[in-house]
């Protein structure tokens, strides 16, 4: 590999400060695609953080550009937020920022790709009422504009996606979430008990009131659940099949999970189909992977067609009788748990972070990606 200062540079962008603990997925994703780029060999030349950082960043990128410095490519993580919206007002509002920073880049010759996160704002779920309801997707809209007029290479998590945005194949590319390289973990011992995990949200799209309802007629079936605390307080008023003994709730960030994992052989992506998981793809699927954790998800999202085409798990239909009877069974088969635990470790090696991170590389720059081979 070539000296340090010979390697090839990018300009990481995100239009929020990036968190070193997050306790979401929309927050693990940019940290870990920051880290990447830095572990396959970039020198990282970071754009993101709150406005007065971003402007002061954007400030010595044009000074470096202008002397004739030009970075590989620029990689921007976009926010579940508008633009303008993805830190606090309080700190600062600056509507045009973030489309300067692009389009400088473009002037420059620079390739520009954008991880666009989700869509959400187009679903009715998604819609907050009131004033706020009617103007964030007025913003996201513009966002979606703004990303178009520069010329930039989208990049999304799922192909399906792509159409929800009416975004054509030459201006797009999946680019699904990862896992960490290297955390597989041994199938916890057999015990007759069949230990599952769910680590995300509930309520709303995250509708698994069936899984739950299958859980609760399966004795010998325990559930540990990861969530964000308000979010648990909600759903077990709701629904008091979440206050059965065989559910273990806690509230862990990122960094804290790996002894959830330790004790699970299962984990749980059961999700109510709907239009919204026919293109949407939780971080947590390939997370259960790279831990060597098999997967129960449900038939009609993408997530399903995934641990199908891999072989990493059960497909079931959203029906509590066939939840329940995929539990009774996997109760008793460890084998083969055991057996679609090694085909998950299989899928978890070839779909790490460096590996998005090389896919981004090799649609914006493959020169330099090649210099780094």
């Amino acid at each position: 590999m070539s000296a340090q200062g010979d390697r090839p540079w990018m300009v990481f962008h995100a239009p929020y400060p990036l968190d070193p603990d997050p306790t979401s997925a929309s927050r693990l994703r940019p940290l870990r695609m920051r880290e990447a780029f830095a572990q396959i060999g970039y020198r990282v030349f970071d754009l993101s953080g709150s406005v007065s950082r971003r402007r002061r960043a954007f400030a010595a990128l044009r000074a470096r550009v202008a002397a004739g410095d030009r970075p590989a490519f620029l990689y921007s993580e976009n926010s579940t937020q508008p633009n303008v919206l993805a830190t606090s007002v309080r700190t600062g509002v600056a509507p045009l920022l973030d489309y300067r920073i692009m389009r400088a880049m473009r002037h420059a010759g620079v390739p520009v790709g954008v991880f666009y996160r989700d869509a959400y704002w187009r679903f009715a779920f998604g819609r907050a009422s009131g004033l706020r309801g009617s103007i964030v997707p007025a913003l996201q809209k513009a966002d979606l504009v703004g990303y178009r007029r520069n010329g930039v290479n989208f990049f999304v998590p799922s192909r399906p996606m792509a159409d929800v945005l009416g975004l054509d194949d030459d201006v797009c590319s999946p680019l699904p979430p990862a896992g960490q390289a290297d955390c597989s973990e041994p199938l916890p011992p057999v015990d007759g008990t069949l230990h599952l995990v769910y680590v995300g949200g509930l309520g709303g799209h995250y509708d698994l009131d069936v899984f739950f309802s299958a859980l609760v007629a399966i004795p010998c079936a325990q559930l540990e659940l990861v969530t964000r605390k308000p979010l648990w307080e909600t759903a077990v008023a709701a629904n008091p099949e979440l206050s059965a003994e065989q559910i273990r709730v806690s509230h862990l960030a990122a960094n804290e999970l790996a002894p959830v994992y330790r004790r699970a052989s299962v984990g749980v992506l059961t999700a109510r189909p709907s239009e919204y998981w026919s293109f949407a793809v939780p971080v947590k699927l390939f997370e259960y992977l790279s831990y060597g954790r098999p997967v129960i998800a449900t038939r009609g999202t993408e997530t399903g067609r995934i641990v199908e085409a891999n072989g990493a798990g059960w497909v079931v239909d959203y029906d509590r009788d066939a939840i329940a009877s995929l539990l009774a069974h996997l109760q008793e088969a460890p084998e083969e748990i055991a057996e679609r635990a090694a085909a998950a470790r299989a899928a978890a090696r070839v779909n790490t972070w460096a590996d998005r991170a090389r896919d981004a590389a090799r649609t914006l720059s493959p020169q330099s990606l090649e210099a780094l081979l």
